[in-house]
């Protein structure tokens, strides 16, 4: 397995090398001290694995994982983090593992385990489904599993305090993430707020209708009717023309 680290601090990337050597049939070909220099090397060196530090200097890991996949050079990906606040946009970006600073060989070789179980076309086609900020899905925790929602298949979500809810087609998932985090990763030319609870993918819309006492709104192709915002009026207006 050919495996690319990348961390700005010294002795967190001595530790990982000295973790690596101790592997068989693992050959360290790259190491990165910021988000600047990992493009160029996923590009180079094509690594099957790259193990990374999410909050590094430069460019923002999570942009430079997207221009790999688009690229055609996207390995396989661990994130290693002293901050857990990170490791639900690692589920939904399919990520092979999400290591908590400080972990163990131990806990260093199961990720590596888990890399080599999951390899192949099929686990880089899923990781690449989630990169950026325009995933094609997202991944939702039903009955112990994850599932994953394809984007296209979304009518509208609405905020449920710190989560939001997906409606899709008669059902409906619920997501650790906030209306506002969902609002900045969806596309914007297909998905639009309505209301401070509220998005909606603005081709379901079938019309715009007054409730008869100023307001107004939304009722989706499916009949669902929701609440339009008058200081979001615009921006629906102007995705309709």
């Amino acid at each position: 397995m050919r495996l690319l680290l990348a961390d700005d601090e010294v002795p967190a990337r001595r530790l990982l090398r000295s973790y690596a050597a101790r592997q068989p049939g693992v050959e360290v070909v790259a190491e990165c001290v910021d988000g600047d220099e990992l493009l160029p090397a996923l590009a180079t060196e094509r690594p099957e694995l790259a193990i990374l530090d999410v909050r590094m200097p430069g460019r923002d890991v999570f942009a430079v994982l997207a221009e790999a996949q688009a690229g055609g050079f996207l390995p396989l990906v661990v994130f290693a983090s002293a901050y857990d606040r990170y490791a639900v946009r690692a589920f939904e970006l399919n990520a092979v593992d999400y290591l908590l600073k400080p972990f163990s060989e131990q806990r260093f070789a199961e990720a590596l385990g888990r890399a080599a179980r999951r390899g192949g076309s099929e686990g880089l086609r899923q990781l690449a489904s989630d990169l950026g900020p325009r995933p094609a899905r997202l991944l939702v925790r039903e009955r112990g599993r994850d599932v994953p929602v394809p984007v296209e298949d979304i009518a509208w979500i609405g905020a449920e305090g710190d989560y939001a809810r997906l409606h899709t087609g008669g059902r409906s998932h619920l997501v650790s993430r906030t209306l506002v985090e969902l609002a900045e990763r969806l596309d914007p030319a297909e998905f639009v707020r309505i209301h401070r609870s509220t998005i909606v993918r603005w081709q379901r819309v079938r019309e715009v209708r007054s409730d008869g006492s100023g307001r107004y709104r939304v009722v989706l192709d499916d009949g669902t009717s929701l609440p339009l915002s008058r200081g979001r009026a615009a921006e629906l207006r102007r995705l309709r023309v």
